[in-house]
């Protein structure tokens, strides 16, 4: 975790300090070593979100391009049921971070339980992932459409068929992709190149119209052959 509650505020992790869960109110000890990003560990995780996953540099990158207020919001249903949304904003709008392969039914139970929200995906997990998808892209159109081939056994792609907006984050040097739509039999899809300031943009003023993408591709050259 990013914050954790230190005589009842919530603050960042700091060398040797203590703290207490601001979900299930367990005990907190700060993780600021030299070769992981400085977070907050349970003593003991049995209580706490069991949505939650190990975070990395990428999800605080992610984070941090969003006011503090909004990330790591726990949010109540009416039901009683709790989980703490990576970022939520005003507006309701709800983005998880997801690196790590999930189960599709909890992919379907977090939608359902946010409704509002959208997947930012990482993508740079393998570098072959990356490297397949380069190879399989048309040539992007003026809008920023492009069709894609898949030729990697990979189940990226077909692991994200969902009813919400996907992004899929390839890195700073292959940028963000709108997954539209993806075809696992065939393993031809289409996406559209989104520029990460563009959908920080759109979140951070409660844009919930995702069709296509930010910019015309001449914002930023990509080719299949590049």
């Amino acid at each position: 975790m990013k914050y954790s509650l230190l005589e009842g505020a919530r603050v960042e992790a700091t060398p040797k300090a203590r703290g207490v869960c601001s979900f299930c109110g367990s005990q907190t000890v700060a993780k600021c070593g030299n070769h992981v990003v400085w977070h907050w560990a349970h003593k003991r995780l049995d209580n706490c979100d069991p949505w939650w996953e190990t975070e990395t540099a990428w999800h605080r990158d992610w984070k941090n391009m969003f006011p503090t207020e909004w990330q790591e919001v726990v949010l109540q249903a009416s039901s009683g049921e709790r989980h703490i949304a990576d970022v939520r904003t005003p507006s309701g709008m709800v983005i998880e971070f997801q690196r790590s392969t999930i189960h599709p039914e909890e992919v379907i139970a977090r939608q359902n339980y946010y409704q509002n929200m959208i997947w930012v995906i990482d993508g740079t997990r393998t570098e072959f992932d990356r490297y397949n998808f380069r190879m399989g892209l048309s040539k992007v159109s003026e809008n920023g459409l492009a069709s894609f081939s898949w030729y990697s056994r990979s189940k990226l792609f077909a692991r994200w068929l969902v009813s919400k907006p996907v992004f899929i984050d390839f890195g700073p040097d292959f940028g963000i992709w709108r997954v539209l739509r993806f075809d696992p039999t065939q393993k031809h899809g289409v996406v559209a190149y989104t520029p990460k300031e563009k959908l920080v943009e759109w979140i951070t003023h409660g844009t919930t119209d995702f069709s296509f993408n930010g910019g015309p591709a001449s914002d930023r050259s990509v080719t299949a052959d590049q």
